[in-house]
């Protein structure tokens, strides 16, 4: 697979960085995306003469030498975010030709940085069920989850080293366990969602795919967050998710990864799921088809399935829904949101598995979002990271949540997991 060569820590650190500034890493993106689009299908639209001029001029610039790690480094975007003059139409035929006027905040604030913006990769259909024609690098006859199908696999096929994407449920961490790759849901609010396409305001996050967690700990930084936790002591596994297990194949994966981890000094705790999170599945449910219904209801009016037949049905309950049934979901998420914050404190560290189990055949189904729908809901940030390839040869993906404002912490304790698995392999 001819992939692009450098990851983000790499770039860093590169002695010879200005080396890296006369387009050789768009050329290198360039390269990746004619030999592998072809079967992945992860880009909705490509800008890649408009990369070349923009990574010369850079170049040209003279910033090279103070410039951030970012610098001259291209990504990906998914296509709900807005870029302007460039289509964002939220993989959907309803708003083809949308051309927004103005770079939403997070693109912004990436291109500032130095980073060069390749084109926008597909999302599922208003970023929900309705699947992309995205496929996962890893077997092509398998979903990569959604609704960040495109930057998931952009990122897992090494067309790009970074890319962003949404998460409202699990559109984030799941794509990521599904791909191989690493995938980070940063604590609500703390990623700008100014210019997005919002489908659930009390839930909607942005979040960042790349190699590993090493890598998404470069990118953190540059973006001004602070990165320099140390790692927590120990993690502590939980019976997770609520409702029902995971599959053989990933529990057996994740038994494996924590004895690995032990018998790598690690300290692994194992308790018992807090009762509190239980009340969460029913209150998301609620929370996010009242608040779609409110974003988009109009829309479903005018448009009916042609948004998506899996949509369109949340929709219409949206609005079927009396507002007292959303209030007491919004009630039950807030209340679940204090206690956890008082369960995990500053130093709990939490494991689980990523998803209930490895990418689902078919692109019909983008795989289900259970394991971590409810902390997306509790605002933690939330980490997937690989774990050792199963006997079906597809990835899957450990998950690390924190509490609130802990994202540094995470991070770095995630980055030490992969180390440790990487070294027990």
């Amino acid at each position: 697979m001819q992939a692009f060569p450098w990851s983000l820590s790499e770039i860093e650190s590169h002695e010879g960085r200005g080396e890296l500034l006369d387009g050789r890493m768009v050329r290198a993106s360039e390269a990746a995306i004619e030999a592998l689009e072809p079967s992945i299908h992860a880009w909705a639209w490509l800008g890649l003469e408009q990369a070349h001029r923009r990574a010369l001029t850079l170049a040209d610039s003279g910033q090279a030498r103070s410039a951030g790690p970012l610098f001259g480094v291209p990504y990906a975007v998914k296509d709900i975010f807005d870029t302007a003059g460039i289509p964002t139409e939220w993989g959907t035929e309803t708003q083809r030709g949308r051309v927004p006027r103005k770079d939403c905040a997070l693109v912004s604030r990436l291109n500032s940085l130095g980073a060069v913006l390749l084109g926008k990769t597909h999302t599922t259909a208003f970023a929900y069920f309705d699947a992309a024609p995205t496929r996962n690098p890893h077997h092509v006859g398998h979903t990569p989850g959604g609704s960040s199908s495109g930057s998931a696999a952009a990122v897992a096929a090494g067309m790009v080293p970074l890319a962003v994407g949404s998460q409202t449920q699990g559109s984030v961490l799941r794509p990521a366990s599904f791909c191989g790759i690493c995938g980070f849901k940063p604590t609500y609010a703390l990623l700008p969602l100014a210019g997005v396409m919002p489908f659930a305001p009390d839930l909607d996050h942005a979040g960042l795919f790349a190699r590993s967690a090493a890598d998404i700990r470069v990118a953190w930084s540059a973006l001004g967050y602070d990165s320099a936790a140390a790692p927590a002591k120990a993690v502590t596994a939980i019976d997770w998710p609520p409702g029902e297990p995971v599959d053989p194949e990933m529990a057996a994966a994740f038994q494996s990864a924590m004895r690995r981890l032990s018998e790598a000094g690690l300290r692994v705790n194992h308790c018992a799921r807090p009762g509190f999170l239980d009340a969460l599945p029913d209150a998301i449910r609620r929370v996010m088809t009242f608040e779609a219904a409110g974003e988009h209801g109009d829309r479903y009016r005018e448009f009916g399935h042609r948004m998506g037949r899996k949509l369109s049905e949340l929709l219409g309950e949206g609005l079927r829904m009396d507002a007292t049934a959303y209030h007491r979901g919004l009630d039950r998420l807030h209340a679940a949101r204090v206690a956890f914050g008082e369960w995990a404190g500053t130093d709990t560290v939490i494991a689980t598995p990523a998803a209930p189990g490895a990418a689902p055949a078919g692109l019909e189904s983008t795989g289900d979002p259970r394991c971590n729908a409810p902390f997306t809901a509790l605002g933690t940030p939330a980490v997937s990271i690989p774990m050792p390839v199963g006997a079906g040869g597809l990835p899957l993906g450990l998950q690390l949540v924190a509490g609130k404002h802990q994202d540094s912490r995470l991070l770095a304790t995630a980055a030490l997991c992969e180390r440790l698995l990487e070294t027990a392999a």
